[in-house]
């Protein structure tokens, strides 16, 4: 099988296995959490569609020729309430900036963007009244899969702000404001570890 062709093979069975088409760039979230169950989630940077970037990198196809699906990635955000701007950049890149907020006792779970999109997830466990944050996760031969292609882009700032009571975290940096603590990842690749964080309600 001939090089190029191996390559788009492995791209195809990556979205299968990374659950979606979707893959994070560069960008900056903030998630607030309070004891009541109140949140506040927001992404603000790039997010990269793989089969676009198949396409245009790989197949070598003019932006022109793949415009089809960069409309059906536009379309398919801006049905999203959450979505504030979504624009086409380049290589199957698009520039996202969205959030959303409300009460999470209510709502059991939110999802940035959605649940086969999971880049990040607030959910909450009734039985145990706690709430957890979680970032995707890619396992690391996916991930190996991805770098290979050019596709190690993630770079990205996480902040958790809670007033709540931190059961479980892997941050790497906490910040003390009294009542409220900031919780802080700097993602630098791909083959980080997925944030996570659980905040006890009360």
């Amino acid at each position: 099988m001939p090089k190029t062709l191996r390559q788009l093979v492995k791209l195809v069975v990556m979205v299968g296995l990374l659950g979606g088409c979707y893959l994070p760039g560069t960008f900056d979230a903030a998630i607030e959490i309070s004891r009541t169950g109140l949140y506040k989630l927001s992404y603000d940077g790039y997010i990269i569609d793989l089969n676009i970037y198949r396409d245009i990198v790989e197949k070598k196809l003019p932006p022109k020729t793949v415009k089809p699906k960069i409309d059906i990635v536009l379309a398919d955000f801006k049905r999203d309430k959450g979505t504030k701007l979504i624009r086409y950049f380049d290589k199957g890149a698009f520039q996202v900036r969205w959030s959303k907020g409300g009460d999470l006792v209510k709502a059991r779970q939110v999802v940035f963007f959605r649940r086969n999109e999971n880049i990040f997830s607030i959910t909450y466990n009734k039985d145990k009244s706690t709430m957890t944050v979680r970032g995707k996760y890619i396992k690391k031969q996916d991930a190996n899969r991805l770098a290979k292609m050019g596709l190690d882009v993630v770079r990205g700032f996480i902040q958790v702000k809670t007033d709540g009571q931190v059961l479980e975290h892997n941050a790497h940096k906490i910040t003390d404001k009294g009542a409220v603590k900031i919780y802080g990842w700097e993602i630098k690749s791909i083959f980080d570890r997925a944030p996570k964080l659980v905040v006890l309600l009360r």
